[in-house]
């Protein structure tokens, strides 16, 4: 259990408490290794949410944000947005699909409606 005391000592007395759940008094006598803390309290301490699943396995929360192993960083906000952002994507494409019709119809229609060359008759075209 050494470990647990090495890592948690780099933790300030009252982020154990607020983390934990438990009283300042409790989180000095952790710190100060004369009681040993429950297995739960560094996994939590850390924000590993692979204390919870192994799937997610070293992402952690960090002030309010969920951190990939990679650092990429999302908010809660933006995970609420998830959602809607896909939405938004899914009609943009539908769109760009129904414009990108249109145009190869207007092309199709524009090459049919040009006069052939037959028709024309002859054209002059003088320079200077």
């Amino acid at each position: 259990m050494t470990d647990w005391y090495e890592d948690i000592s780099c933790f300030s007395v009252k982020h154990i408490a607020e983390v934990c759940g438990v009283d300042l008094t409790t989180a000095r006598r952790w710190k100060r290794r004369a009681q040993c803390p429950p297995s739960w309290a560094f996994p939590l301490l850390m924000g590993d949410l692979g204390f919870f699943d192994p799937a997610w396995k070293g992402w952690r929360l960090i002030k309010g944000e969920l951190v990939s192993p990679e650092d990429w960083r999302i908010s809660l906000g933006e995970i609420l947005a998830q959602r809607l952002v896909a939405a938004q994507i899914a009609a943009y494409q539908t769109e760009n699909r129904r414009l990108k019709s249109e145009l190869a119809e207007a092309k199709v229609q524009q090459l049919d409606e040009q006069p052939r060359p037959e028709d024309l008759g002859e054209v002059f075209i003088r320079i200077g």
